[in-house]
């Protein structure tokens, strides 16, 4: 996979190299402070890291505002050419990598407890008052929050494919697969053409 390393390839020497996410922190929250942090969430941006060491092919994942996607995506422009690329069979090739950055309200409460709240409340309107509209409110809210928790992506599929938004269902289902899902892809496999549909019910009541 390609590695951050925080300095310009050409000076690079054997050195403990800096974390993506602390280099972002560094860059990012210097401009947003003075804005202050009014929306929370967990941002998650992908990107390609080509073998120059240049990013390319952005892709908001996971939006907590348009404001910290644009802030996100022009710091991690300031880290091209930091970038060792990724190998294949000892050939340097583009390669998809993704960071994801929190921006939490200070001493707010932590997003897991937050986001497992919501998750019961998308189940119980999904389920019990049988509300996919409300249902899909509160599963936003908590893959917001967490937006690599399986349960709250599959619960949101759900909701989604309830409502009528197949594509939606899919998105979030793919997306779960790419996480390495329940059972890996095979188990997801055929989930967007719905013959898995049935089996996601019982895991959510579950």
């Amino acid at each position: 996979m390609p590695k951050f390393t925080g300095i310009e390839r050409t000076i690079i020497e054997k050195s403990d190299f800096e974390s993506l996410e602390n280099y972002l922190k560094r860059n990012i929250l210097p401009i947003i402070e003075p804005l202050e942090i009014i929306d929370e969430g967990t941002e998650v941006v992908q990107f390609v890291v080509n073998p120059s060491g240049e990013l390319t092919d952005f892709k908001v994942i996971n939006s907590v505002n348009p404001i910290y996607d644009e802030e996100v995506i022009r710091a991690l422009l300031t880290t091209n050419g930091m970038w060792l690329p990724g190998l294949n069979n000892n050939q340097m090739v583009p390669m998809e990598k993704e960071v994801s950055i929190v921006f939490k309200l200070e001493n707010a409460s932590d997003f897991t407890s937050r986001a497992k709240r919501y998750y019961k409340k998308g189940g119980t309107m999904l389920y019990v008052k049988e509300n996919p509209k409300k249902a899909l409110k509160n599963f936003n809210q908590g893959v917001l929050l967490l937006p690599k928790e399986k349960c709250i992506l599959m619960g949101r599929g759900l909701a989604k494919y309830e409502l009528g938004d197949e594509t939606g269902a899919c998105q979030d289902w793919n997306r779960i697969k790419s996480l390495g899902g329940f059972e890996g892809d095979a188990y997801l496999e055929n989930y967007c053409n719905m013959k898995g549909y049935a089996e996601m019910i019982k895991i959510m009541n579950e």
